[in-house]
C-alpha cells in the first residue's frame, strides 16, 4: 500500500509541475518576438550613436584613435566592431573580412540598418552620413553568447524541458518522500507491535516535525504504552496467581492424603477430589510456563536437536496411550531433520499438538503425523503437520484457538481434558524458536496443525 500511495502523490506533483512548466513553454513560444526581429531590434539606437561618435573622433583625432575607441567598445559591450569608408575598407587599415563587407555594401546601399545572422552569430552595419556627402558604416558583430540570450532554437527549448523535468522528478520525489515516511514507519511499527514487541515507540522516528503526522505517532505511542500496561500487569496477575496457588494445593494434597486414611467407603469421593487437584495442578504448571515463555524469562538451550527422534519418541507414547482409547496414531512422512534449540521445549510443543488431536479425534480413526524439509537452500525450514479427523474447527475461530483459554463455542464441554493453555503454550514456543504456528481445516475433514521451524543445516 505504501508504494501506492507513494507513487500517487509523486506521479501526480510530478504531473502538475510539467503541466506548468509545458503551458509556460507555449505561451512563451505563442508570445515571443522571431529571433530576427529581436536581434534586429537589438542596440540599433546605440550602433547608430557609436557610428557618429567614432565619426567624430576620426576627424578630429585620426584613425589611431578610432581604433582604440573601438577596442574599449568591444570590451564594454562584447561587440566587435570596424567602421569602413563608403569603399568598404577599414580605417584603420585592417581586413576586412566577407560577410561584414556584404552587409556594410547593403547597409551603404540602402542608407538603413542591415543584419545576417545564422542563429550563432549577428553582424550589424548602420551607415551614417557626413556632411550630406562623406558615407561611412559600422559593422559590429554580436558575440556567441548574446545570441543564446536572444536566440531560442528547438535545442534550447528541449534542454529547457529536460531541465524542468528532472527538477520536478527531484522535487517531487522528494516532497513524496516526507509525506509518506511518517506511514512508512507507522506501518512497520505497527507490525512489530502486532509481532509481540509492546515496548517499540515512534516517537524518535518522528524527528522534530510537529505536523500531524507527529501527532499520530504521539497517539500510537501513548496507545502502545497503555496496551504494554495492561498486558504486562496481565501477564504479572497470572504469574503471581499461580505461585500463590501452589503453597493452598499442595497442602489440599497433604489433606487429601490423611483423608484417605479415614475414609473407608468415601473413597469415589475422594478420588474425584484428586482428579481435580490434579486438573488444577496441570493448570497451574501451565500458567506459570506460559508466563515465563511471554515474560522472556526463559531462554531455551541452543544445542542441535535431532527433531526426527522427538516425533518418533512422541508419536510411540501417543500410540500407546491411543489403544486404550480406540484411536491410533500414525507416522505418514518423515526424513532426518535437525534444528537449534531447546530439545524439552520442543518435545513438549510436539506432544501438546499430538494429544490435543487425540482428544478431538473420532473413535476408530487415526491421528497422522508428518515431517518434512521445505524452503529455498539458504533458508531451509522443517515442517512438522499433525491432523486428526475429527469435526475440525469454524474457519472464524482457527486465528483464535492460540489464545489463552480460547474455547470454540462457549458450550463447548470441558470434559475432553484440554485446559486451553495447550496450544498457547505451543505457539509461545515455537515462536521462541523463531518458527511459526499454524492451524487449518482439511479439505475432507479435520484439523491440521503445523508446526515450522528453522533447519539447522
Amino acid at each position: 500500500m505504501m508504494r501506492g500511495v507513494f507513487a500517487r502523490i509523486l506521479l501526480w506533483f510530478w504531473l502538475s509541475l510539467v503541466l506548468v512548466a509545458l503551458a509556460l513553454e507555449l505561451t512563451i513560444a505563442a508570445t515571443s518576438t522571431p529571433v530576427e526581429i529581436r536581434v534586429q531590434r537589438f542596440s540599433d539606437g546605440a550602433l547608430g550613436s557609436r557610428a557618429r561618435e567614432a565619426v567624430a573622433i576620426l576627424d578630429r583625432d585620426g584613425p589611431p584613435k578610432v581604433a582604440r575607441f573601438l577596442e574599449e567598445l568591444e570590451r564594454t559591450t562584447r561587440m566587435h566592431a570596424v567602421l569602413l569608408d563608403a569603399d568598404g575598407h577599414d580605417v584603420a587599415g585592417h581586413p576586412v573580412p566577407r560577410k561584414a563587407a556584404a552587409v556594410a555594401a547593403r547597409a551603404l546601399a540602402t542608407g538603413e540598418t542591415e543584419m545576417d545572422t545564422d542563429g550563432q552569430a549577428a553582424v550589424k552595419a548602420r551607415a551614417v552620413t557626413i556632411g550630406g556627402e562623406r558615407r561611412y558604416v559600422l559593422v559590429a558583430t554580436l558575440p556567441v553568447g548574446l545570441m543564446r540570450l536572444v536566440h531560442d532554437g528547438p535545442t534550447a527549448q528541449a534542454l529547457r524541458l529536460l531541465a524542468v523535468l528532472v527538477t520536478a522528478a527531484a522535487a517531487c520525489y522528494g516532497l513524496a518522500r516526507y509525506v509518506t515516511r511518517p506511514l512508512a514507519v507507522l506501518r512497520s511499527t505497527t507490525h512489530t507491535l502486532a509481532r509481540g514487541d509492546l515496548s517499540v515507540r515512534v516517537g524518535s522516528t518522528m524527528g522534530r516535525r510537529t505536523d500531524e503526522f507527529a501527532e499520530l505517532g504521539r497517539d500510537f505511542d501513548r496507545m502502545a504504552e497503555r496496551l504494554e500496561t495492561l498486558v504486562t500487569a496481565e501477564r504479572r496477575l497470572l504469574r503471581d496467581i499461580s505461585h500463590e496457588l501452589r503453597s493452598p494445593l499442595a497442602r489440599l494434597n497433604v489433606a487429601l492424603g490423611v483423608a484417605r486414611q479415614h475414609a473407608g467407603d468415601d473413597q469415589a469421593v475422594l478420588d474425584r477430589i484428586e482428579r481435580e487437584a490434579d486438573r488444577l495442578n496441570t493448570l497451574i504448571g501451565q500458567l506459570l510456563m506460559l508466563a515465563r515463555l511471554e515474560s522472556g524469562t526463559l531462554t531455551p538451550e541452543r544445542v542441535v536437536v535431532d527433531l526426527e527422534a522427538i516425533v518418533r519418541d512422541v508419536a510411540e507414547d501417543a500410540a500407546f496411550e491411543a489403544q486404550g482409547r480406540g484411536r491410533r496414531v500414525q507416522i505418514v512422512e518423515t526424513c532426518p531433520e535437525l534444528v537449534l534449540g531447546d530439545a524439552e521445549l520442543l518435545r513438549s510443543a510436539v506432544e501438546n499438538v499430538v494429544r490435543n488431536a487425540l482428544r478431538h479425534a473420532p473413535e476408530a480413526t487415526s491421528v497422522e503425523i508428518g515431517l518434512r524439509r521445505e524452503g529455498r537452500r539458504g533458508s531451509p525450514r522443517v515442517r512438522i503437520a499433525v491432523r486428526d479427523h475429527g469435526s475440525g474447527v469454524p474457519e472464524a475461530a482457527l486465528p483464535h484457538i492460540f489464545q489463552p483459554f480460547y474455547r470454540v463455542g462457549d458450550a463447548r464441554p470441558r470434559n475432553s481434558g484440554g485446559i486451553g493453555l495447550g496450544l498457547t503454550i505451543v505457539d509461545r514456543t515455537i515462536r521462541l524458536h523463531g518458527g511459526t504456528v499454524r492451524a487449518a481445516n482439511a479439505a475432507d475433514g479435520g484439523l491440521v496443525v503445523e508446526l515450522t521451524l528453522p533447519a539447522a543445516a
